[in-house]
């Protein structure tokens, strides 16, 4: 525990460029932990899928995201992952049932809702937030069907968290910023 917690707080100082650093520290010490250590793992659906939980995390998710202004960042992957495993679905013949078993976990809403999201290491832009959430959504996508890896959400944003600086270059936007008080996108 304390490995991880000195690495998440290290990652914030080493891995930044000008004052932004661009892996999500919670998504890095899992990620550290798992790499590094014997005794490291995750269980992606240790939330379980009682309707209590969803409403919890949708309702205090809701209020930190109209705070913070990244509804955008949550509907793209949300949606592109949604549809990705839409089309898989009816392409196998699979009953709608088992489309549904696939979405409603509370470890994944809890991710689309607190760690992708995540205003100080995502991309400044709104578009580059999108395309960058859509990435996510494939390569959680790719990693969970075709490489069976059950842990997919948490590697796909730690393999494309250094992509953050590339899309600031591309789509330059005003960094998130915490104004105490007020409401709005910073």
């Amino acid at each position: 525990m304390v490995f991880a917690a000195v690495i998440v707080i290290a990652s914030k100082f080493v891995f930044k460029i000008g004052d932004k650093h661009f892996f999500n520290p919670a998504n890095f010490g899992i990620i550290s932990a798992l790499i590094l250590t014997p005794d490291a793992w995750v269980s992606p659906g240790q939330w379980g899928e009682d309707w209590w939980y969803g409403l919890l995390f949708a309702g205090t998710g809701g209020m930190i995201l109209k705070r913070v202004g990244r509804w955008d960042t949550t509907a793209a992957f949300l949606g592109a992952y949604a549809a990705l495993e839409a089309v898989r679905n009816f392409y196998l013949g699979w009953t709608w049932d088992v489309y549904w078993h696939r979405l409603m976990s509370e470890s994944l809403l809890l991710f689309a809702l607190f760690m992708v999201t995540d205003p100080r290491s995502i991309p400044n832009a709104r578009i580059a937030r999108v395309v960058w959430a859509v990435c996510i959504a494939v390569l959680t996508f790719i990693l969970r069907n075709y490489l069976f890896v059950s842990t997919a959400v948490f590697w796909a944003l730690f393999a494309l968290a250094p992509l953050t600086v590339l899309l600031d270059v591309i789509w330059q936007a005003s960094r998130f910023r915490w104004e105490f008080g007020e409401v709005g996108d910073g």
